[in-house]
């Protein structure tokens, strides 16, 4: 699925496209290009969660935003033996520790969005990452990242550099 197919898939799963639900379905999936899906990935992805529609797919990724990015309590789990949407054992292990979730996450992305053979990912991505990832728990990075952009002299980050601002 190339990048018109996966904005046509979140469109049509009702998933928001200026979020980072995207971003969590490729985590999810593994995937190894920004804005597209291989085969595999998509079927490895929908395997390991028991994804059986579009409606349940977008549940699935709601629930790991509001878990991992949004940073709220996780849902209880239900007391009946009733068949869940969708394989919630990864939602469960990251419950345990969102904090370590995130940082599964947030590790992805940089190796998600730098170029293959680069060190650095551009300033103008690794901003707008910033911004859907980090707004929720650290309110001051839209001020960062504005102050960034605005700053002719940053061209780029580094793994450090990611690391750093989501540690300060």
């Amino acid at each position: 699925i190339g990048p018109e197919g996966v904005e046509k898939l979140c469109t049509e799963a009702g998933i928001p496209l200026d979020g980072a639900q995207p971003l969590v379905l490729a985590w999810q999936f593994g995937c190894s290009e920004v804005g597209k899906i291989t085969l595999d990935e998509w079927l490895q992805g929908t395997d390991a969660l028991r994804i059986s529609s579009l409606p349940i797919l977008a549940t699935a990724l709601r629930e790991l935003d509001d878990l991992v990015i949004q940073n709220k309590e996780p849902i209880k789990r239900p007391f009946s033996s009733a068949a869940p949407l969708y394989n919630r054992s990864r939602y469960w292990d990251y419950a345990q520790d969102a904090d370590r979730a995130f940082g599964e996450l947030y590790q992805f992305c940089f190796t998600l969005s730098k170029p293959p053979q680069s060190r650095n990912m551009d300033m103008e991505t690794a901003t707008a990452l910033w911004s859907v990832l980090l707004s929720t728990r650290y309110p001051i990075i839209n001020d960062i990242t504005t102050f960034l952009n605005e700053s002719s002299s940053y061209r780029g980050a580094n793994k450090d550099i990611w690391n750093m601002v989501c540690l300060a």
